[in-house]
């Protein structure tokens, strides 16, 4: 009997260490989510600052790993979150970025809305 009792401990701690990864994994995933909104909802509020004022913007963000964001007409999008609800009054000109920092500068030029580093 103690060796049954010692088998079931075994298999309910590595049960536990198996939900504790899975839980680990899923809130990392969930932070990386809430990193990439925060990201496109910083540049967006760069864009609209530079589209009202018309002067230069530097903006910094960091893009977590397995994202992307895209510059779509008059839209950006980060794996499927895309801002603004409706689009910019200008065309959006810019490279897809990649996960990291980017420091970022928006100006307005030929009646577009320029986003580079």
């Amino acid at each position: 009997m103690p060796a049954f009792r010692t088998l079931a401990l075994v298999i309910l701690a590595a049960f536990v260490v198996l939900i504790f990864i899975l839980g680990y994994q899923f809130l990392q995933g969930l932070d990386r989510e809430r990193g990439a909104r925060d990201a496109a909802l910083e540049l967006n509020q760069g864009i609209l600052t530079t589209i009202t004022y018309g002067d230069n913007r530097t903006v910094e963000i960091i893009i977590p790993p397995g994202y992307e964001l895209r510059f779509e007409n008059q839209r950006l999008s980060i794996n499927g979150f895309t801002l603004p609800e409706n689009e910019y009054p200008l065309p959006l000109v810019g490279h897809t970025l990649g996960e990291g920092f980017h420091r970022l500068i928006i100006k307005i030029r030929d009646n577009s809305v320029v986003v580079g580093e």
